[in-house]
């Protein structure tokens, strides 16, 4: 009875103070809160229960519980990319920030860079700077592969806030040697591959492409190929030359690596004119192509009664070569032609792999063979013409000064009467041709004899 006694007296003090239960209610929120500096009204004013009225806070006091609540992040923080070596600047926007401190934290290892305006760390490139404590910038100068990730922006409340910005570092493509072909040999129609291996963020493409911009296989005509690895099926020596390797992942600049391909081979000779003539005291060049890799022994030698003669460099001779990737041009150029230059010549080829050789034959015009100039020379002669009767009482004109040279003439039908004539024209030979049908060809051949003798 005592007990109860005292709980009614003391609801009744309550009363009379004026303190309700809503009141005491919303201490115990406050009270109970975690983090007072995290605390904010659950609404905006509070309900008279005595008069079920709805009474608003004043300006004054809503403002002290704006400030009261504590400093918060206005914005996130925008994440930024950049090419190695430039600057990367990553913001923090802060309101109400009052007393406290920022400070920047590497996330990955939780290392302090800076605290407010102090820079902590020893790395120089690294910068702080802010705006009216409303913005707090973080700056790394030159930036390297290794600064590639996320930093945090730290409110130094009670407990933490944070804010966290990434930083993402192109770098340009580089090639790792160690892992990238080198200059490469094959034997012809044996299959072989070059590889080509690039480090950079982001990852590089690889393209390959011929020095010589030729097509890269025999098969297609492609001139460019993308991959790591360029597989080359049955090689031909066609294939041979420089390969590049082109890296490039839009962050410049592009780089490239030159591989060198080479196709083993034995010589192979090609005589584009094996048989020759030519007349004493001329000079004549003899020539013959050859293709062989690894490089050749090349040499001319001369027919012999008993043994091969190796030609060497002379006032006699001159000897050239010519080279072009595998292909080799051999000369031989021989002076002031005689009887005992006449014969068979053979250029040689040995490498590595085997050994080739194609011939020429040097002959001699015959002394009777008229070059071309002299068959259309011509002269001013005096050609005579003749009419002879045949059995069929017609006259046929016979070329007589044609005759008399070559053993040849014209004959040409002409009616009963006309009478020998004689004109001058230039000389030319035309070919001897009868219209005599009812007169034997051995008959005419006579006639033609008989003339020539007169």
């Amino acid at each position: 009875m005592i007990h109860i006694s005292v709980l009614v007296m003391g609801l009744q003090c309550l009363n009379v103070l004026g303190v309700d239960d809503h009141e005491t209610s919303r201490r115990g929120i406050v009270q109970n809160t975690a983090d007072k500096y995290e605390y904010e009204p659950y609404q905006s004013g509070h309900t008279d229960t005595r008069e079920n009225t709805r009474v608003p806070f004043s300006k004054d006091v809503d403002n002290n519980i704006r400030s009261f609540a504590g400093p918060t992040f206005r914005d996130t923080i925008e994440n930024v990319t950049v090419n190695v070596g430039r600057e990367a600047v990553l913001s923090c926007h802060v309101e109400n920030l009052g007393q406290y401190k920022v400070g920047w934290l590497k996330a990955r290892d939780q290392t302090i860079l800076a605290l407010h305006k102090r820079v902590i760390t020893q790395n120089t490139r690294i910068q702080v700077s802010h705006e009216e404590n409303q913005v707090w910038n973080l700056h790394i100068r030159n930036i390297e592969e290794g600064d590639r990730g996320c930093y945090m922006c730290q409110i130094n409340t009670e407990h933490m806030r944070q804010e966290i910005g990434c930083i993402d570092v192109n770098v340009p493509p580089d090639i790792d040697m160690s892992k990238t072909s080198s200059d490469n040999a094959v034997q012809e129609h044996y299959n072989t591959s070059l590889i080509c291996t690039a480090n950079g963020h982001p990852k590089p493409s690889i393209t390959w492409r011929r020095e010589d911009k030729r097509p890269l296989f025999t098969d297609r005509p492609s001139t460019e190929y993308k991959g790591r690895e360029l597989p080359l099926v049955r090689v031909s020596r066609k294939q041979m030359g420089s390969y590049l390797c082109i890296a490039g992942n839009d962050v410049p600049p592009a780089v490239s690596k030159r591989i060198m391909l080479s196709v083993n081979f034995a010589p192979e000779v090609y005589v584009p004119n094996q048989l020759i003539g030519v007349r004493l005291g001329n000079t004549v060049k003899l020539s013959c192509r050859i293709e062989a890799y690894p490089n050749t022994i090349n040499y001319w030698l001369k027919e012999g009664k008993e043994q091969h003669q190796m030609l060497l460099e002379n006032m006699k001779y001159s000897i050239n070569e010519m080279k072009s990737d595998y292909t080799v041009e051999m000369e031989l150029v021989i002076r002031n032609i005689t009887k005992s230059d006449l014969g068979i010549y053979f250029c040689n080829s040995t490498n590595s792999l085997g050994k080739a050789d194609g011939s020429i034959r040097l002959y001699e015009y015959p002394v009777n063979e008229m070059t071309e100039q002299q068959r259309t020379t011509t002269q001013d002669t005096e050609i005579i013409i003749e009419m002879i009767e045949n059995n069929d009482g017609e006259f046929l004109e016979i070329d007589v000064t044609s005759s008399r040279s070559s053993g040849t003439g014209t004959a040409e039908k002409f009616p009963r009467g006309d009478q020998q004539r004689r004109e001058h024209r230039p000389d030319s030979s035309f070919p001897f041709s009868s219209s005599a049908d009812h007169m034997t060809s051995a008959t005419l051949f006579i006639l033609v004899l008989a003339l020539s003798f007169l």
